[in-house]
């Protein structure tokens, strides 16, 4: 072969296989004692109770430097028979079977010098002890000893042990959780908030509950444990819907107070009044305080937004509590819906959330002090997004152009006078 066919047709075929092999065998040599891996599936699955037959199988991958090394493999099955299939490179070599909790492979039996790939086939019988508490026990474990008996690496697969002692207080536990669950979702739909969802989930976890009262330790633990993921969502779909139907609340109040100060400033002879300014400020703040409380639901922050869009009905209430007083002394007729201001705000019963103390306002003051300036500024500076902010500075300069014309209406009746 001509030199320039040479460097034409086999160098560069040549060369990138000359690079495949300097990254393979220089850059990523492969470590001694790293590489101990296992893989595979125990069955039955979830927990176990005692006397329950176990069966695993499992393939562990190793790397020795020498016929020094070891396997050592254990397990907390009582009456354990293992088999095992040793594999180079996919010559397999199946080993008589043992029945010891602690089994040894010498290094004898699994060092090959020039080996690429060395595996150890694992096949487990075993039943289920007595334990004293429930808890994680090991079905399998491999150690790999190096050549001065020391562990250079190991893996297991563990599985809960129950004792069904145990199981008896889980039962009570999950029965008083639904008992929690019960009367929360009563509550809140004695007063409207949509439960429909979390009554399917309440359903869901008193069936398993049920059932795992007359069942098999291993079958009443995963009732149980169904029962709990049940009951934690229907929880979380309360936190939800109870939050929306208190926003819903807040904004039907708002806007019914919002429909009576329209009225009121469409009277000439209240146009200029202290008292509309006054009722109207005390709506603004509510206002702000749902905004702040959608902004929290965004967030997913379902209590904080509970608490603000709680704030914002007891503002709203108060602007209700001026604006039906002034109502009724002046024998107008605004609109007034009085089948709004019945409803009661919902307390907490799940023993799993707890919600932020509301701060109320005084029903019987008046006027616009001090701490109501305080309560703005002090939602004004809290961390909320920027469309909230810009929803909050919107309220804050129409509250702050009402003053400006109220003022300018006093000092004009003044010039008058």
């Amino acid at each position: 072969m001509s030199d320039n066919l040479y460097k034409k047709f086999v160098l560069p075929l040549f060369l990138p296989l000359l690079l495949i092999l300097f990254i393979i065998f220089f850059i990523n040599p492969v470590s001694a004692g790293d590489d101990l891996e296992i893989w595979g599936y125990v069955n039955p699955e979830g927990n176990l109770a005692p006397g329950d037959e176990v069966y695993c199988y499992y393939t562990v991958q190793y790397d020795f430097e020498s016929d020094a090394e070891s396997l050592e493999f254990y397990t907390d099955l009582t009456d354990p028979i293992w088999r095992f299939t040793i594999s180079i490179d996919g010559s397999e070599q199946e080993k008589a079977k043992d029945t010891g909790r602690y089994e040894t492979i010498s290094g004898f039996e699994l060092y090959y010098p020039r080996s690429y790939q060395t595996l150890v086939r694992v096949k487990l019988n075993g039943t289920v002890p007595s334990v004293g508490t429930t808890g994680n026990y090991s079905i399998f474990e491999v150690s790999h000893y190096d050549a001065m008996g020391e562990i250079e690496s190991s893996a297991k697969v563990e599985r809960v042990f129950l004792n069904p002692s145990d199981l008896s207080g889980i039962q009570k536990t999950m029965e008083l959780k639904l008992s929690d669950l019960r009367s929360e979702i009563n509550n809140l739909y004695s007063l409207g908030v949509n439960t429909n969802s979390a009554e399917a989930k309440y359903t869901d976890a008193y069936n398993a509950v049920s059932r795992a009262n007359d069942s098999t330790p291993s079958v009443q633990s995963s009732l149980l444990t169904s029962a709990e993921t049940y009951i934690e969502e229907a929880g979380s779909i309360l936190d939800v819907s109870w939050t929306e139907y208190l926003l819903e609340e807040a904004g039907k109040k708002i806007d019914s107070v919002d429909s009576m100060i329209s009225y009121f400033e469409d009277s000439e002879r209240l146009s200029s009044d202290s008292r509309v300014w006054v009722i109207k400020s005390y709506n603004d703040n509510a206002k702000t305080l749902l905004v702040l409380a959608e902004d929290k639901f965004n967030l997913l922050d379902y209590p904080k937004a509970r608490d603000y869009a709680s704030q914002a009905q007891t503002k709203a209430e108060e602007a209700h509590s001026y604006a039906a007083a002034l109502n009724d002394e002046l024998s107008l007729d605004a609109p007034e819906q009085t089948n709004l201001w019945n409803t009661v705000t919902p307390a907490a019963t799940s023993t799993t959330r707890t919600e932020s103390k509301i701060t109320t306002v005084n029903p019987t003051e008046t006027k616009i002090g001090s701490d109501e300036l305080d309560d703005v500024d002090s939602l004004l500076h809290s961390e909320v997004s920027i469309d909230s902010f810009l929803q909050i500075a919107g309220k804050a300069y129409d509250l702050f152009i009402s003053g400006y014309e109220f003022l300018n209406d006093l000092l004009a009746s003044a010039s008058d006078n």
